[in-house]
């Protein structure tokens, strides 16, 4: 450093003499901040640069989305415009195909689904197609070898019903007692009760008896719808202990 407080500062170069300079401190210092407040002056520029940069793609970013809505809103303001032009001019397949093009996988999507009325039935002839008819459980015997019918007659005279049968005991050692019950089979397999008087039917026997009896047809059965009549004798329990049916015979 040279007198005076400056510093020397020596050049030399190989095609020349050396040079001498004195410089103030206070350049150097002032040289230093210089290069310490560009420095930093860059890095603040670099910064805001970028800051604005953002902002202004987020500027871009909001126009776009806002151009975009504003479009999407002046097409349904178009698609609105459209339909209130249809619906005044109440044109009924230009309303079709607007429906129909809100849903093009299921064009027919605003119609009231059709129910499909249910396929009458064919109709039935007799009790008998509602249900099948079980001749077996008809036509079965029922025997428990307590009482025995024998000569079993039947004629339908004057729309009234002349039944008559021999009636025995086949346990004579013990009286037997009971009542019968008679139903006309009719040719369709159904079952019509007939009604005769209390003590016509109800029998307390040792041995035999005869039973007549007449009765009124049922109502709705004619000769022809006669199959044969079904005989059941019931004990005082009201179990049967006989069950049959005999046919009948036509003049």
């Amino acid at each position: 450093m040279a007198s005076g407080g400056k510093i020397s500062i020596l050049i030399m170069r190989d095609d020349a003499g050396v040079r001498r300079m004195r410089v103030s401190p206070l350049v150097i210092k002032s040289a230093v901040w210089a290069v310490v407040f560009l420095i930093l002056a860059a890095a603040a520029f670099a910064s805001g640069a970028l800051y604005y940069r953002g902002i202004v793609a987020e500027s871009e970013r909001g126009a776009r989305d806002a151009r975009q809505e504003a479009a999407e809103a002046s097409q349904r303001l178009k698609r609105l415009d459209e339909i209130e032009t249809i619906l005044r001019a109440k044109d009924l397949t230009e309303l079709q195909t607007l429906l129909a093009s809100y849903n093009p996988e299921a064009a027919d999507w605003w119609k009231p689904a059709m129910e499909t009325p249910p396929t009458p039935a064919a109709p039935e002839k007799a009790e008998s197609a509602a249900a099948k008819i079980d001749l077996r459980k008809l036509l079965d015997k029922v025997d428990l070898n307590q009482a025995g019918v024998d000569n079993f007659k039947v004629k339908v005279d004057g729309g009234k019903l002349a039944v008559g049968f021999d009636l025995s005991n086949l346990s004579p050692q013990t009286a037997l007692s009971g009542k019968a019950e008679l139903q006309i089979l009719s040719n369709d397999g159904s079952l019509h009760p007939v009604k005769a008087d209390k003590d016509d039917l109800t029998f307390q026997i040792q041995r035999f008896k005869q039973v007549a009896v007449q009765m009124p047809m049922p109502q709705g059965v004619s000769v022809a719808d006669i199959y044969g009549l079904r005989i059941t004798i019931v004990d005082p329990s009201g179990k049967t202990i006989y069950n049959s049916v005999y046919p009948f015979e036509r003049p």
